[in-house]
């Protein structure tokens, strides 16, 4: 039998997608992590290592691309293969804002990348530690305090261009104040500086800081989330104050090379999202703040489109930028 030059072609490329879903499946995976092991997000990409291994590929280890705010694991996936072994565990912020911030930036999140699930989400929350005077225990009498002592406002994010930086420069406009944003190299960097009293205020990730509210170390005064947090039922969220659009959770999100085969990628969802929902995970997840978070990928991209499109004009009218 003579085959046409067009079936020679549909069953070449058929073969090559059939060999990028079996190398993916056979050999090794990997999930790039911008961050240090140890940390939040280390954990949960170890735990969704576990989830996939055996059912997504042979191996899949966690390797740490350290440094630059997460750009770095999100430049060795855009670069990577697009055969589904290589992938990133990304914060919503590399994706997100920094398109708005970096005047460089290597990669395009909505061209270099295939989203293909977010994993969990946590909302941020407001917090004082022992700088600011014990009677402050609402938003409303902080607002009040910074007014009458400009000189010691000041807030702490784990990241200059994070999405708590910006939320804290929307709380300064509604509120008519000024605070002094501390940009710090992650949340273990900040905590201590809040306890120590150091630090006055943080917008912080909610599950980095809730065990020192229940001790009494820090005052928890609104959440960003659109509802209160399941972690934190009492501290009403900055909707309810009347700050609505401070409103936002941080979420992380699995992303893959662009060309990545479409059944690589539905494959990978669905072993990601069966994954989520196994009590291990999720009480894991409960553990560090998180809630299970998982969308379909098309309802993804179109977030991060949504998400891209809202804090564009915040980080322009702030005017800040950053060089690299």
């Amino acid at each position: 039998m003579t085959l046409s030059r067009r079936t020679v072609i549909a069953v070449g490329a058929s073969a090559a997608l059939l060999g990028a879903i079996a190398r993916a499946q056979s050999s090794q995976a990997r999930i790039n992590v911008g961050f240090a092991a140890g940390g939040t997000l280390d954990v949960i990409a170890r735990r969704l290592a576990d989830q996939l291994r055996g059912k997504y590929a042979e191996s899949v280890i966690v390797e740490s691309k350290i440094g630059a705010g997460g750009r770095i694991a999100n430049e060795t996936v855009r670069a990577a293969a697009p055969d589904g072994s290589s992938m990133v565990l990304s914060p919503s912020s590399p994706m997100v804002i920094f398109p708005h911030v970096y005047k460089k930036l290597s990669y395009d999140p909505q061209k270099d990348f295939v989203p293909v699930t977010p994993v969990c989400s946590n909302a941020q929350t407001f917090v004082v530690g022992p700088a600011v005077p014990e009677s402050v225990r609402t938003l409303a009498q902080y607002i009040s305090w910074v007014k009458g002592n400009p000189d010691k406002a000041g807030y702490g994010t784990p990241a200059a261009g994070s999405i708590m930086h910006f939320q804290g420069l929307v709380l300064q406009q509604k509120a008519g104040i000024e605070l002094t944003h501390v940009a710090y190299r992650g949340m273990a960097a900040v905590v201590p500086d809040l306890i120590g009293g150091t630090l006055p205020a943080s917008m912080a990730v909610t599950g980095d800081v809730t065990q020192h509210i229940a001790s009494g170390k820090l005052r928890a005064l609104a959440v960003t989330s659109e509802k209160r947090s399941r972690f934190l039922p009492d501290v009403p969220t900055f909707a309810e104050l009347g700050f609505p659009e401070v409103t936002g959770v941080d979420w992380y999100g699995i992303f893959v090379p662009a060309a990545t085969p479409a059944a690589v990628v539905e494959k990978l969802h669905r072993l990601i999202v069966a994954g989520v929902q196994e009590a291990p995970f999720a009480e894991n997840l409960a553990k560090n703040g998180f809630d299970p978070y998982t969308l379909p990928s098309a309802e993804f991209a179109r977030r991060i489109e949504s998400e891209a499109r809202r804090w564009g004009p915040i980080v322009k009218a702030s005017g800040f930028t950053a060089e690299s």
